[in-house]
């Protein structure tokens, strides 16, 4: 169930550091779906300047990096300072980078790498250079130890002996030795084959990932030592400052949210992720949006609860709820006409609240063109307005999204659960976008938004304007993404009781 909050609560319960260009940010990358291994480690680096896009909305995980690129990172990294003067000499972006790394001792001469010996920054950089430099970053006697957050994140990592990779021996000394402390500190776990991989060209997503692991050891090295930093408030709708920029002194490791003073940002919620002050970056920007008309009913009845007009005991019926997701008291009163009743008692009962309404859909001609008709459904009479609603603003959107079929009640036997047979549940092109159980089709035959017109998108309009009005998608509402390969989704399902 959802538990509403005070404005005040949420704002400083909820906030991420963002740096550079916030929105772009916000609104994600097309190549990097919540599921790929290294989403988090490259959202981090992208969101603390050590990683940038790649234009189109594109990151590039797959993409292999050069030396100017690796260096680059590597300084944004570690030498921010040294990087940024290298480029006001004049130096182009690459050779500002090998300026950087060479002044700061990030890269040595005696390194005897091709890019100090007459080699291109445009050459691939190999995981085991990388390590190389990586190795002499890390803190000395750095273990698998980890923060809070990598705890709450799910990013813990263990110790390796990398004596055991099967490449191990066809390493020299010198990379041996670097490997060996970034596997000790569980930084590196190796190749599902069991190797190191120590000759391959390095990988965008590898080296966001190997960055972020030794940041956040160095990060624990200096945790409470105090810098200076920036904030900026932005709306993630508009991309618009809702505040004036602060600048004040924090502590490594403290929490963004905590650090910043968002006490005037009014009716905001913020909506990203948490990250603590670290050493690799001095701005940080919080996302946040405008709030809802329910978030704001919600904050004006704490308000009169304050001035002594209502009590905290009417908290869970007032209308707000309505509009927020999965079950609560106030949706069971409106449904059952008692705040303790979640579901109806028989067949007869439900049929005599139900109501069957129409509204406007686009239809794909056999041209592939789009055409506006109209589908009925019948669905519990206290909703159908809101139905006709829902539908009407998907019709009005410019996705222009195509139904060609719509279920709603449905009873399904005395011990059924569901909501259809409440008349609060939506199904939606139910072939093009089945139920299914960790890879398992239940029902339906597929969901492949890249390829049908008809299956449902989870960034799309339908799903969005669902939400909007308070319902939950089938697509995520029961598992941590909509990958369809993992716990149980139901992309045709919508739920107005989250069920």
């Amino acid at each position: 169930m959802h538990l509403g909050k005070r404005i005040r609560t949420l704002v400083l319960a909820g906030a991420l550091s963002l740096a550079l260009a916030a929105p772009a940010l916000a609104a994600g990358y097309t190549d990097l779906p919540s599921s790929h291994w290294a989403y988090d480690t490259m959202t981090k680096a992208a969101s603390l300047g050590i990683l940038q896009g790649t234009g189109d909305g594109r990151i590039d995980p797959s993409g292999t990096l050069s030396w100017g690129q690796f260096l680059v990172m590597l300084d944004r990294t570690f030498a921010p300072g040294s990087y940024e003067n290298a480029l006001a000499t004049g130096l182009s972006w690459d050779q500002a980078g090998l300026q950087a790394a060479l002044s700061s001792g990030l890269l040595l001469p005696e390194d005897g790498l091709a890019v100090t010996d007459g080699g291109s920054l445009s050459d691939p950089v190999t995981r085991q250079d990388a390590a190389l430099l990586l190795g002499r970053v890390l803190p000395e006697g750095a273990t698998a130890s980890h923060s809070i957050w990598d705890f709450w994140f799910g990013t813990t990592q263990t110790a390796t002996d990398a004596s055991t990779f099967t490449d191990w021996d066809q390493m020299d000394a010198a990379r041996q030795e670097a490997v060996a402390a970034l596997a000790q500190a569980g930084v590196v776990q190796g190749q599902t084959d069991g190797s190191f991989g120590y000759a391959d060209p390095l990988q965008r997503a590898d080296a966001a990932t190997l960055l972020v692991r030794v940041l956040d050891k160095v990060d624990q090295e200096h945790n409470g030592e105090e810098k200076t930093v920036t904030f900026h408030f932005v709306d993630s709708t508009t991309g618009a400052a809702i505040l004036p920029d602060q600048r004040t002194t924090a502590a490594v490791g403290y929490s963004v949210s905590s650090a910043a003073d968002t006490s005037g940002v009014g009716y905001y919620y913020d909506v990203t992720p948490y990250y603590s002050i670290s050493t690799a970056c001095d701005e940080y920007t919080l996302l946040f949006e405008p709030m809802t008309q329910a978030q704001i009913q919600e904050e004006q009845f704490w308000e009169k609860v304050d001035r002594g007009e209502a009590t905290a005991e009417d908290y869970f019926l007032q209308d707000f709820w309505l509009q927020y997701p999965d079950e609560n008291p106030r949706k069971y009163l409106l449904l059952f006409g008692s705040e303790d009743k979640r579901r109806f008692d028989s067949e007869e009962e439900a049929a005599a609240a139900m109501t069957t309404v129409s509204f406007p859909v686009w239809k794909l001609s056999s041209d592939g063109s789009k055409v506006g008709s109209t589908l009925s459904v019948t669905v519990h009479a206290a909703i159908a307005q809101d139905v006709v609603d829902i539908f009407t603003e998907i019709y009005n959107d410019p996705e222009q999204f195509p139904i060609y079929s719509v279920g709603g009640y449905a009873w399904r036997g005395d011990s059924a659960t569901g909501e259809h047979n409440c008349g609060t549940a939506i199904d939606i092109n139910a072939n093009e976008n089945f139920q299914v159980r960790d890879g398992q089709t239940l029902a339906g035959s597929f969901w492949d938004p890249a390829g049908s017109p008809y299956s449902i998108p989870e960034d799309g309009s339908v799903v969005r304007i669902f939400a909007e009005h308070g319902w939950s998608w089938g697509g995520d509402a029961w598992a941590w993404d909509s990958n369809p390969t993992e716990g149980y989704h139901d992309y045709m399902h919508f739920s107005y009781m989250g069920g």
